[in-house]
């Protein structure tokens, strides 16, 4: 690398764009080709040799997930497959999983579409929110927009904790309190969680920028701004360690930490989403915070870089450090280490999100045109689900990743 952004680096920067872009198009096609189920909506899942399971029960997050991608997809790419899965995924998730009573999302339903699990997790009205915000955005849609801020609504309403702050983790299918608010089997019993919190962060970002794209007058913009700062000061307050370089993960109602598990993924997540929050909110006060926050956050997970370029999935309770290499987490390590360098120019931070590129290449990527796989090539396979596509298994996290990163590379190189 020489210089600031030298010649190497403008040559990588924009190899980088044009293989991310390559992989883009890869992407879209394997799941506009793969993903739509012949009687409506999507596959609940697909197996790892890309066979569908057409049986298989449907859920609300890799639904909202689809919706998300492809119209994030269609705004970026006019990729016209794209565009009319988007409005399939909008039309599916309006007439199967919305709840027309509580007008909120539930978690599960069967590939009839008949519910199965009718709970309210705040973790699935955040990505409604986010694909909605999404569809709105791509198909110039009022009623999207409008369906996004009703269900923002209930969640300002119902869900946030008055007494100590935040967003409690889930509802039962009335919006009553439950005892058992687990996201997954993996997660604690906990009632407020790191990831819920990123989500909702995540989502009124996208809601409060897509109202300033379409509708800067509308009557709600300011109330969906007032969330997002809200959410802006408890992640950085109670999720973000004292430190600044790692995230709790789960938290009592008075935020009394309930987990040691350090997780880099989630860690560099973060780090570009709380970023990217603070440049919506544009003061110079939530820029400063964001900007600091993410550098230390990037610099921590930075520890997690394998010997092999990839980012380890954890750090256990128990202290062991889990080797696997996660499909998502390479993903957002891509994109939130371009987004440190973008910050900062460290080198350490663009040599990072190189070697984590040239490492999904290696080790990710299903060679024969599929979907990224699961786990690495070179990790120990038992715990995998063996899914191309499922209810945590979708284009949300690698395709975001494609889009992120052609962005960066080109504002990179635009203000060298």
């Amino acid at each position: 690398m020489t210089g600031l952004l030298g010649g190497d680096s403008r040559v990588a920067l924009t190899a980088l764009e044009s293989e991310a872009r390559a992989e883009l198009d890869r992407i879209c096609h394997w799941w506009t080709t793969h993903s739509p189920a012949p009687g409506g909506g999507f596959f609940g899942e697909i197996s790892e040799d890309g066979a569908p399971r057409p049986d298989a029960s449907r859920s609300i997050i890799l639904n909202t997930r689809l919706l998300w991608f492809f119209s994030s997809a269609f705004s970026f790419t006019q990729n016209e497959a794209c565009g009319k899965l988007a409005d399939r995924a909008y039309q599916g998730l309006m007439d199967q999983f919305l709840d027309p009573i509580t007008q909120t999302f539930i978690w599960m339903v069967s590939d009839q579409g008949v519910p199965l699990n009718s709970r309210k997790q705040t973790y699935a009205q955040a990505f409604g929110i986010y694909a909605l915000a999404a569809y709105a955005r791509a198909t110039q849609n009022p009623e999207a927009l409008e369906k996004a801020l009703t269900i923002f609504a209930q969640v300002q309403t119902h869900f946030i904790d008055h007494g100590h702050g935040g967003w409690l983790e889930a509802l039962g299918p009335n919006l009553e309190p439950i005892d058992d608010v687990r996201l997954s089997d993996r997660d604690q019993n906990s009632p407020k969680s790191m990831n819920t919190h990123l989500h909702v962060l995540e989502a009124y970002t996208a809601l409060y920028e897509t109202l300033v794209h379409l509708h800067p007058t509308h009557p709600n913009i300011d109330r969906v701004r007032s969330a997002l700062d809200v959410a802006f000061d408890i992640f950085n307050r109670h999720i973000v360690s004292p430190r600044k370089d790692r995230l709790g993960l789960f938290f009592d109602l008075d935020w009394t930490s309930q987990s040691t598990v350090r997780s880099f993924g989630h860690d560099i997540e973060a780090s570009w989403l709380l970023y990217e929050a603070g440049l919506s909110l544009d003061t110079s006060a939530r820029i400063g915070e964001a900007k600091q926050t993410a550098l230390h956050l990037a610099y921590g997970a930075w520890q997690g870089l394998s010997e092999y370029g990839g980012l380890y999935e954890e750090i256990g309770a128990d202290g062991h450090l889990s080797r696997l290499h996660v499909w998502w987490i390479q993903a957002e390590a891509l994109v939130g280490f371009l987004n440190a360098f973008a910050i900062n120019r460290d080198p350490l931070f663009f040599k990072s999100a190189l070697g984590v590129w040239n490492f999904i290449k290696a080790n990710q990527l299903e060679t024969q045109g599929g979907e990224w796989l699961e786990l690495a090539r070179l990790d120990d396979q038992t715990s995998k689900a063996g899914l191309m596509a499922g209810p945590w298994k979708c284009p949300y996290h690698t395709g975001r990743a494609m889009m992120e990163t052609i962005r960066l590379c080109r504002n990179l190189k635009a203000t060298a």
